[in-house]
């Protein structure tokens, strides 16, 4: 029972991670700028690689309430657009 119940944790974590889920980049041990920068390339940059600079230069200050911000801003004030990562960011971090 006790191997059972392990093993249905453990496929718990597997389904979670954040490695699994579509559109995510990030990984467990990614840092909240990063996670930030992802997300506002991909959404406002159109995946566009060579906008880094200018997506650290918006995520810069980011921190582990910054994704918190940008979720709940993304969906209250913009419905849901993922094209508005930036301006979430933005407004998240006061830059």
């Amino acid at each position: 029972m006790k191997k059972l119940l392990g093993f249905v944790a453990l496929s718990l974590v597997f389904y979670s991670n954040p490695l699994i889920i579509k559109d995510s980049k990030a990984d467990l041990f990614s840092s909240p700028l990063e996670i930030c920068m992802d997300r506002v390339i991909d959404g406002t940059f159109n995946g566009n690689e060579q906008s880094a600079g200018a997506a650290a230069k918006i995520c810069q200050g980011a921190d582990k309430s910054t994704i918190k911000c940008m979720d709940r801003v993304i969906k209250g004030t913009f419905n849901g657009d993922k094209q508005s990562s930036g301006a979430a960011a933005k407004v998240c971090t006061g830059n």
